[in-house]
Order: C-alpha cells, then sequence, then structure tokens
C-alpha cells in the first residue's frame, strides 16, 4: 500500500505541518488494516515513507499518535456535517434532513472510516484520552439534535420528548452505520437514508418532504 500526499512544500514551517500530515494519514490507514494493537511506529514510518526521530519528534510516543490521529478524524468529522448544517435551508427539518444525510454520506459511511472509528471506540474502556475524543463528536452532535428538535416542535405545534426522539435517531444512525460495516455487500444507500426519514416523518409528518 502506498498513500497519496499533497506535494512538499518549500517552507520551512508547512513541510513541518506537511510530515506531520503525512504521519497522521499513515496512522490512520495503519489502523484500518492491523487495529490499535497492531499499529506499530514501524509500521507507520514505513507507510509514511519518514524516519522514526520525526515521528518521536511529533508525537513523543504511540499514545500521543493514536491520540492526534482520532483528534483528526474528530475533527474531520465535526467540519463535515457543521458543513451540511451550514448548507441548509433555516428550517428545522430541512437542517435535521441535512444532518442525516451527512452521517450517511460515503465520505462517512465508507469501510475505512468506520473500520478505524470502532477501532478507537472499542478501546475506550482503558483510554481516558479516547472516551473523551470519541465522547464529544456524540455530544456535539446530541446537542444540535436536540435544539433543532425543540424549534421543529414549536414549528409544528408539537411536544414530543427531544431527549427521547433525538436518541431514537441517534441509535438509527448507529445501527446503520454498523449494518454497512457488517454487510457492506448487502447494504443499500437509498434504503438506508429512507429509514430514519420514515421514523422522522412519523413523528413529524409533512416536515420532511413525506
Amino acid at each position: 500500500m502506498r498513500l497519496e500526499h499533497p506535494p512538499r512544500p518549500k517552507e520551512r514551517q508547512a513541510i513541518k505541518v506537511w510530515n506531520r500530515q503525512k504521519i497522521i494519514d499513515a496512522t490512520i490507514a495503519v489502523i484500518n488494516t492491523q487495529g490499535i494493537a497492531g499499529t506499530t511506529i514501524a509500521r507507520v514510518v514505513e507507510l509514511a515513507e519518514v524516519s522514526m526521530g520525526l515521528v518521536n519528534l511529533h508525537f513523543e510516543s504511540k499514545e500521543r499518535l493514536l491520540e492526534a490521529a482520532l483528534g483528526h478524524m474528530a475533527e474531520k468529522y465535526d467540519a463535515h456535517w457543521k458543513a451540511a448544517l451550514q448548507a441548509a435551508p433555516n428550517e428545522a427539518g430541512a437542517r435535521i434532513r441535512a444532518l442525516v444525510l451527512a452521517d450517511l454520506d460515503p465520505s462517512v459511511l465508507n469501510l475505512e472510516t468506520l473500520g478505524v472509528w470502532y477501532a478507537f471506540r472499542a478501546q475506550t474502556r482503558t483510554n481516558p484520552a479516547f472516551v473523551s475524543l470519541v465522547g464529544n463528536r456524540d455530544r456535539q452532535l446530541s446537542t444540535q439534535y436536540l435544539k433543532l428538535f425543540e424549534h421543529l416542535n414549536r414549528e409544528s405545534g408539537r411536544d414530543h420528548p427531544v431527549e427521547t426522539v433525538t436518541r431514537g435517531l441517534i441509535a438509527m444512525l448507529e445501527g446503520i452505520w454498523a449494518d454497512y460495516f457488517l454487510y457492506p455487500g448487502e447494504f443499500n444507500h437509498n434504503d438506508a437514508v429512507t429509514l430514519p426519514m420514515l421514523y422522522l416523518g412519523t413523528l413529524y409528518p409533512g416536515q420532511f418532504g413525506d
């Protein structure tokens, strides 16, 4: 396996950033194929095509390297759903739909991304740093859904318990992620999108294009 990287910049500071990102990208790729336990500095060095000393300079230890890789994935995911939210019309239903579609977008719903995400989740019981980073993603998204469902209740004249509605939607999306990860050959993306829309349309008729 060989990773593709942007051209090497000329400025000294930019080169540092470029090398750091190369190492993080290589770490994510190794985790995807080898898991957390099988991710070694040696494997990362080989794939990133950098020296062992450069990895130690940027990250000091495997633990710091793993935290940086998870942090990068969390930041990328946050930017993805926030961009979808910003681009959506200013109605609660449309914004909720945009978040759902963002969660089921191929840039998120793919075997590499989910493989790495689940690898980190499996370590959260023993690594507090991973708990914080993984949990922050869940908390931010849950908070956003809660606010939007509160708005949607007001717009639609409904009084659904927003905490319960949010938990139900996130559990459904988590189930879709797991279904795709375990049975990618049988997965149907259109059906995956239809399921949460049916759930939301039943609770809020006429608010999701149903």
